[in-house]
Parts: C-alpha cells; sequence; structure tokens
C-alpha cells in the first residue's frame, strides 16, 4: 500500500515460451512439467490467495475512489472507509477503543 491509499500490486509475467519455464501468475513459482497447457496457478490454495488479494486490491481501490471518510469518536483520526478498517469500525484503533469504553465506566461509575 502506498502512501496515497491506493494499493499497490505485485505483477508477475508468465512466459509462453518453450524456451524457459512456465511461471505461475499468483506466486511467480514453476508450473509442475506435467501441468495443463491451459494451468496458470501452481495449485488450488496459489489460485485462492491470488483472487482474494485480487478482490481485497478492487475493494479498496473502489473505497478510495468513492472518498467516503469517518473520524475516530475518541481521538478525531480521518480514515477512507473500508481501506484497513472494516466499513461498521467507530474507532480508528483498540487503544481508542478501551478509552472510550474507560471513559463511559468511568462517567456511570461517577454518577
Amino acid at each position: 500500500m502506498s502512501q496515497d491509499g491506493v494499493p499497490r500490486l505485485r505483477l508477475v509475467a508468465v512466459t509462453v515460451d518453450e524456451g524457459g519455464p512456465r511461471l505461475c501468475r499468483g506466486c511467480g513459482g514453476p508450473l509442475m512439467p506435467s501441468a495443463k497447457a491451459t494451468a496458470v496457478f501452481c495449485e488450488d490454495a496459489c489460485r485462492s490467495r491470488h483472487w482474494r488479494r485480487m478482490r481485497r486490491a478492487r475493494v479498496r481501490t473502489e473505497a478510495v475512489k468513492a472518498g467516503v471518510t469517518a473520524s475516530c469518536s475518541q481521538c478525531g483520526m480521518v480514515w477512507t472507509v473500508g481501506v484497513g478498517r472494516p466499513v461498521s469500525a467507530v474507532y480508528c484503533s483498540p487503544v481508542c477503543r478501551k478509552r472510550a469504553w474507560n471513559a463511559r465506566r468511568a462517567q456511570s461509575d461517577g454518577a
């Protein structure tokens, strides 16, 4: 992830020439010689990991383009909704969540 919040993807070139080994699109490792001619991933786990990575990147890119922001009710920090935190996040970190809980508890004990 870069400073501007846009995810940076690692691109892996897949060679199709007969001179070198074919490489997995997900991890960049070599494909087995016995793999089908249409195979692009070395195993199912690698395919699934690549799919999840690409899905997260699409979601983050859409969130950055939408530009919806939220702010922490404890410290005031502002973040882009859906990037690095759940959409339903109220606090920026567990520390702020605990501070807010302690403040509510102290307020109810003192009243």
